[in-house]
């Protein structure tokens, strides 16, 4: 049984070490610009207005401007969202 646990602790770690890897963006997503990150969000420039769910209001967005949180490109911010937590800070 004690293997059977190591296992699975080792199975939770692996979404963690991924989380800590830059993702490539969707397909649809054409990135022309990467500014410097300000924390754990980074800010990118798309060619043109792309929809997304923001990952913090949880509204349907389509815009040009778009931060990742931890480089994930699962979890997105919209420029509003990204904003109000660099203001939080």
């Amino acid at each position: 049984m004690a293997s059977e646990s190591r296992d699975s602790h080792e199975d939770s770690a692996v979404p963690q070490n991924d989380s800590e890897q830059t993702q490539a963006p969707p397909s649809d997503f054409e990135v022309i610009k990467v500014y410097d990150p300000k924390g754990e969000l980074t800010l990118h420039r798309l060619s043109s207005a792309t929809a997304f769910t923001c990952g913090r209001c949880n509204k349907e967005k389509k815009a040009k401007l778009v931060a990742t949180y931890n480089n994930q490109w699962n979890d997105l911010r919209c420029n509003g969202c990204y904003g109000k937590l660099l203001s939080e800070d």
